[in-house]
């Protein structure tokens, strides 16, 4: 039957449909709820900057340079030797009679003599750090130019260092993993080049060296460990590496998958090395087997030695430079130390100035100047004697607690020297409260034996204003003594008495008597004191502790006891939760004077959490004229070196480094988890008269805003990644209403449906979500934890202690392993719900500015620009032109520039694309139906939306557009050995192209169509919101495969062939009916296109005539 037309119904006015708002006003719930959240961004970021370092005294400046660096590279890149003027010797040989003309000639004439050290940069860094490091082993090695350094320099295996450092020209190794491959197989090949510059054998009759030692700075650390896997790479090469503030195990930003297939390579190297993976590679192939086997024997006596600044350094999350999971735990091939823990640092430096730290590189200096051995061909002594020799430099006594007491004996009449020595009572506790001016005298303090205490483990411990040596300054000298069994109450007979020191002393910062306290780890400024502790257990068959005092100048003190080690600890047994809730206080501490006493935190085990001690003294205590010093405080986890000292401390900052987000634990049932506060206190300060109870009341909270500041650090993607899926949450809210007929929905106007209806709901899921994840991490640990208690620990394997969860499990939201975290992740999103209301109101501003721009241009400016910037509708065919232009963006990626580059000139196309279409739905010069201008505002909702996904992309792609620039700019134009693949701008540029064409979304029939479109955006953002932080980079093909099906819907062919489908199988379905359809029209849309709608509405955005059909 033919079809009847019926009367068309008057159209409406146009006149409000020219006013339709292009940036309707945000609901007053929304307005809220963007209040709040953006209060809670304000109160990280102010938490943040509370937490921001100081330099530390005593350092060289950073721009500064020493001379004599002659360049030994070509290229962009390049290798330099540093030499300081004045102190080292002129390496070339014979300059004057063959003046060089270049890099080889000036090879050919280096004269080397010393141990090659090399240098490598970080990210952005410069060949120029090296200086305070070389500078400082000049100065460790000669006493003054030319003369020898009497220890050091006089050693006979020892030898002057010659510093090699690598120029990177800046590059920004951390954003891209091709970067970073490039940058290790140049190390490699420095390596081998160095190593040929050698001709000691020749000259000097001893062997020349195979290998180097590495020093790198920041991702310098995870280039050297990639150079170990380059097939350029001389195997043994690298004897020692040590890295600096280098993030080992977690990348600082996310944005590459480049540097996370780096990441991954090289640890598991390491792992297979030493037999950490939880299911050893060798079992799967025979490639595999001969990886680990190359693994093995490469890193069997490469010592590796991460150095982290802590707290201060807000570059990188300090707890990924810690090696626990990469290396065993009984420190046999390395270990990680926090510079807090440093003998003569001890404080946290940030991450730049921890290269300058004048404290800290001499320390580094005088460890490398340590381990050389120049009889051997790698140049440096063997590993294990290596390990120990920088363990005494770089953790002292206390983090090292060497296991047995050795040294060169001396007999007791030696120490005497006629004077007898006077001997204390078992149990008594030495007292010397002005020892400057007394003669030499030698105390016998007698080891308590084993059946008078029990089976409790005894400590001696000895602190002293002076330091514990046989230095000139050194005032006191302890030794560990054996009788014979006829002399042990005649101690004048020949005895054999062991020095304990140096190996168990470690200096403790002076704590003077002050009016202000420290809140973070102080440097040692006023001087340190000597303390030595060793357990009773490592003294067997030995009788007394030798006390030797010598006279010296100035008032010094002596303190030394046996205490109980277990009875002085004080545990807090309260959960996380009850310390956030109610604190807890020790209102007596200690129970018993004591020179040494702990607190146990067992809630204090991660980065996440900061704690804050009070500690208030009694009036002995906290009176100059009262104790011999100030109460002094030592922070220490089991897990790790990282000490932490306050001295003179009323007030402190408790945080550790032991674990953290995305960090697989080092899960142990032989160490202890926690904190610890080692609290050093005058044990003769008089309680009498004075009504206190005890020397100290002790009170620890959590410390919230401090607790806040840390989290920006370790989820700084979150910034990224958590905007971007709540930009896709309402983009497909906005989608389902379109399909169903209706206007597409502002963003504003979806945002606040989003932030009524489902926010809430996703909040609730994301702390589920996490709450599994913990549970799940939980018992993995607790298996791990099982399977080891059945072993013996001196049969423990060696990598069965970090037996590593899944991945999927581990990196989910914010990789916390604890459930008192659970609701992290949604206070983040919650948070970053102002980040986004944020970007859609700086984007609004945007494209309104320059949409007013070009109108007060059109009306006020001169013709040409009005030609220039054309407010008409484009052409409804391709011209030849954007096929060209098209064609040359994607040639121009394929064989020059990094796909980033194409999306950024998109993404500015469609900015103006977006400018023009909200010109074109407010222009009310031109004649227009109701129908035409519901399209218009419709193109320009959908525009603006698409831009603000895209603007959400824009940081995952800026960081390798930096490199690419950045390569340009200093003349390397060799293009890029990634990032050339078209596809991954395929969907944006179809889909931009369509709507800078004048083309609008069609809407998808049928259920499979709309569901796509629906689950596509949801997908997209449950990867954001689950794995996007630690996975950003995959954010981006979820997104462009999303805008390839949206440009797929903006063809009129392949959506008015689902058109015709659909009707045609609703026709089907109808004829034999024969009946009318009441509300079911066909029309005609503005460019002839058929549409389907329901209910009288029209077919398509741009549709103007109705027609009732009879079927």
């Amino acid at each position: 039957m033919a079809p009847v037309a019926s009367p068309s119904p008057s159209p409406p006015s146009t006149a409000p449909l020219h006013r339709r708002a292009a940036f309707p006003r945000l609901p007053t719930s929304v307005a809220l709820l963007a209040v709040s959240s953006l209060l809670s961004l304000v109160a990280v970021y102010f938490s943040y900057n509370s937490i921001q370092p100081v330099y530390p005294p005593g350092s060289l400046a950073p721009d500064a340079r020493g001379g004599g660096a002659g360049s030994l590279g070509a290229g962009p890149w390049g290798l330099y030797l540093y030499r300081e003027v004045g102190w080292d010797d002129d390496p070339f040989e014979g300059a004057q009679q063959a003046p060089a003309s270049g890099a080889a000639d000036d090879a050919a004439h280096l004269k080397l003599t010393g141990t090659p050290v090399v240098f490598v940069p970080g990210n952005a860094g410069s060949f120029r750090q090296v200086r305070s490091l070389a500078s400082a082993a000049s100065r460790a090695w000669f006493e003054v130019p030319g003369v020898r350094r009497k220890g050091v320099g006089t050693r006979e295996a020892g030898r002057s260092l010659d510093f090699f450092t690598l120029d990177y020209n800046d590059d920004f190794s951390a954003f891209h993993g091709q970067t970073l491959l490039d940058q290790s197989e140049y190390l490699a090949d420095s390596i081998r080049y160095i190593l040929s510059l050698y001709h000691q054998k020749e000259e000097l009759g001893r062997p020349d060296p195979t290998s180097v030692i590495v020093v790198a700075h920041s991702m310098g650390g995870v280039v050297a460990r990639a150079a170990l896997l380059h097939p350029n790479y001389q195997s043994f090469s690298i004897s020692t590496l040590i890295t600096i503030a280098t993030p080992h195990i977690v990348p600082p930003v996310t944005v590459d998958r480049g540097v996370d297939a780096v990441y991954d390579s090289i640890n598991s190297f390491w792992r297979d090395a030493y037999s950490l993976s939880p299911s050893p590679s060798s079992s799967s192939s025979p490639s595999s087997a001969l990886k680990v086997s190359r693994a093995r024997a490469e890193l069997a006596e490469l010592v590796l030695i991460s150095i982290s600044g802590g707290v201060s350094d807000v570059t990188i999350a300090s707890e990924s430079a810690s090696l626990a999971s990469i290396l065993p735990l009984n420190d046999s091939h390395g270990f990680t130390v926090f510079t807090t823990a440093i003998p003569g640092v001890q404080t946290p430096i940030d991450h730049l100035a921890i290269l300058w730290c004048q404290q800290l590189m001499s320390v580094v200096a005088q460890s490398l100047l340590s381990i050389v051995d120049v009889r051997n061909s790698q140049g440096v002594i063997p590993r294990l004697e290596r390990i120990s020799t920088l363990g005494e430099r770089l953790l002292g006594a206390l983090e090292s607690r060497p296991k047995k007491v050795e040294g060169r004996k001396v007999e007791l009449e030696t120490l005497e020297r006629g004077e007898a020595s006077r001997r204390l009572d078992v149990g008594e506790r030495l007292v010397l409260r002005d020892v400057g001016h007394q003669e030499r005298t030698t105390y016998l303090l007698p080891i308590p034996p084993t059946r008078t205490y029990g089976s409790a483990a005894r400590v001696f411990s000895l602190l002293t204003s002076s330091t514990i040596g046989r230095a000139k300054e050194s005032i006191v000298e302890v030794y560990a003594c054996a009788f014979s069994p006829s002399s042990v109450n005649n101690p004048d007979i020949t005895s054999a008495c062991t020095p304990l020191f140096p190996s168990h002393v470690t200096p403790l910062p002076l704590s003077p008597h002050a009016p202000v306290s420290p809140i973070l780890p102080a440097p040692v400024e006023d001087g340190t004191m000597g303390f030595l502790s060793v357990d009773v257990a490592q003294l067997e068959g030995m009788d007394a502790i030798a006390v030797v005092v010598k006279p010296g100048g100035g008032r010094n003190w002596v303190l030394a006891e046996f205490g109980d080690k277990e009875k002085r600890v004080q545990v807090v047994e309260k959960s996380t939760l009850q310390l956030m809730l109610g604190g807890f206080k020790l209102e007596a501490f200690p129970s018993t004077p004591s020179l040494v006493s702990e607190v146990w935190i067992p809630a204090l085990d991660t980065s996440l959490l900061t704690f804050k001690l009070n500690v208030f003294r009694s009036e002995c205590q906290d009176a100059p004229n009262g104790a011999l010093f100030a109460p002094l405080v030592r922070q220490y986890s089991p897990l790790l070196h990282e000490s932490k000292y306050y001295p003179n401390v009323r007030e402190a900052s408790l945080y550790t480094h032991s674990s953290g987000p995305y960090l697989p634990s080092p899960a142990s049932p032989f160490a202890s988890s926690g904190s610890r506060l080692q609290f050093f206190l005058d044990p003769t300060c008089s309680r009498d008269g004075t009504g206190a109870p005890a020397d100290l009341a002790v009170e620890i909270k959590v410390d919230l805003w401090a607790t806040l500041g840390g989290l920006v650090m370790r989820y700084r993607m979150a910034a990224v990644s958590f905007p971007f899926a709540i930009v896709m949450l309402v983009l497909a809210r906005q989608l389902k209403e379109y399909n169903a007929g209706a206007a597409f929905m502002p963003f504003g106007t979806a945002l606040s449906l989003f932030s009524r209806q489902t926010l809430l709901p996703l909040l609730g899921l994301l702390t589920l979500l996490s709450i599994l994840q913990s549970i799940l991490l939980g018992t993995h640990l607790s298996h791990t934890s099982a399977a080891l208690s059945s072993a013996s620990q001196h049969d423990l394997p060696g990598g069965a202690h970090t037996s590593l969860p899944p991945s999927w499990i581990a990196d989910m939201l914010l990789g916390n392993q604890s459930s008192f975290f659970a609701g992290t992740a949604a206070f983040v999103l919650f948070a970053m719900v102002a980040a986004v209301v944020v970007e859609y109101l700086v984007l609004q501003a945007l494209v309104g500015g320059m949409a007013g721009g070009v109108r007060w241009a059109h009306t006020k400016g001169p013709l040409w620009v009005k030609s220039a910037m054309p407010l008409t509708e484009p052409r409804e065919t391709l011209p030849t032109q954007r096929v060209v232009t098209m064609g040359a963006l994607l040639l121009l990626v394929l064989f020059f520039a990094p796909f980033q580059f194409a999306f950024l000139v998109i993404f500015l196309v469609h900015f103006f694309s977006t400018v023009r279409a909200l010109l074109l739905a407010q222009d009310i010069s031109s004649p227009t139906t109701p129908a035409s201008t519901k399209r218009l505002w419709d193109r320009y909702h959908y525009s603006f939306a698409i831009l603000l996904a895209m603007m959400g992309l824009l940081p995952i792609n800026a960081l390798i557009l930096v490199v690419w620039v950045r390569n340009l700019a200093v003349g390397w134009l060799a293009p890029f050995s990634t990032d050339h693949n078209v596809l991954n701008v395929v969907g944006f540029l179809l889909n931009v192209e369509a709507l800078h064409s004048g083309k609008m979304l069609h809407r998808t029939p049928g259920s499979i169509p709309s569901t796509v479109s629906l689950i596509l955006p949801s997908l997209a953002a449950a990867f954001s919101l689950l794995y996007g932080i630690r996975y950003a980079h995959h954010i981006y093909p979820l997104a462009n495969a999303f805008f390839l099906w949206l440009a797929a819907n903006n063809s009129q062919a392949l959506v008015g062939a689902v058109h015709e489908a659909v009707i045609g199988k609703r026709r089907s379905s109808l004829v034999p009916a024969q009946r009318e359809v009441p509300g079911l029209t066909i029309g005609a849309g503005a460019r002839g296109a058929p549409g389907l709608t329901k209910g009288g509405g029209a077919t398509s955005p741009g549709s103007a005539t109705k027609r009732t059909v009879l079927l």
